[in-house]
């Protein structure tokens, strides 16, 4: 017996459970189209937490991304240079110890990131009025 694939329009069972795995799949090809240099979950992980501390105006140093434990340290190297060398992240020199070196997210990358939070901030939006609708 075969099972039938539905499609991302089809309702099972509960239709909001399938709903929001509608706005996973909408998510994701985002991240697809705008992300496409994020090739494994490191990166993710690094992209994350790189933005985080620069919105938090603390910008992180290269010890600091070492001590999250994020990967094994030659991996979180090998996979800043990647993002160095495709310009998602940049590298500068503190300005109250010269010798450490901060990582920014590129102004580009910054201005994907709140288109981001834009989707996302629309589907909880989405989601509020659903559970408003179920709960009346």
């Amino acid at each position: 017996m075969r099972r039938k694939h539905l499609t991302r329009t089809q309702e099972v069972g509960n239709g909001a459970s399938f709903r929001g795995f509608a706005m996973l799949c909408e998510l994701r090809a985002f991240e697809r189209r705008h992300f496409q240099f994020l090739e494994t979950l490191v990166d993710r992980d690094l992209i994350c937490e790189i933005g985080y501390h620069q919105s938090e105006h603390r910008p992180l140093t290269m010890k600091q991304v070492f001590l999250l434990g994020i990967a094994s340290v030659p991996t979180v190297q090998r996979r800043l240079r990647r993002l160095r060398s495709l310009a998602a992240v940049r590298q500068r020199r503190s300005r109250k110890d010269r010798r450490v070196v901060e990582l920014l997210l590129s102004p580009h990358l910054l201005d994907d990131f709140a288109r981001y939070h834009e989707i996302l901030s629309r589907s909880q939006a989405r989601r509020a009025a659903l559970c408003a609708i179920g709960n009346a």
